[in-house]
């Protein structure tokens, strides 16, 4: 007999990060910060490579240190823009 495989999901950490590419300026402050989620493509903007390559500190520190606020932070649970505050 064949058991039924139970497939479990791990959420992987309390954010989800975006990136407003019509924003970015290329300071690379964020691939600096959070290398394992962020990472500047061949036009020198930044793009999202992996949302749980970082903490959930690093990405919002990250998200922070961007001069232009060209990177939107989401908390998963609630739906509600952490990061840039309006």
């Amino acid at each position: 007999m064949v058991e039924d495989s139970v497939v479990q999901t791990k959420q992987i950490g309390k954010y989800k990060v975006e990136v407003i590419r019509s924003k970015c300026i290329s300071a690379g402050s964020c691939e600096a910060i959070a290398p394992g989620v962020f990472a500047l493509d061949e036009e020198g903007i930044a793009t999202v490579i992996s949302q749980d390559g970082n903490s959930d500190d690093e990405k919002l520190l990250a998200a922070q240190s961007c001069p232009t606020d060209a990177i939107v932070v989401t908390d998963i649970e609630t739906g509600e823009q952490v990061w840039p505050k309006a």
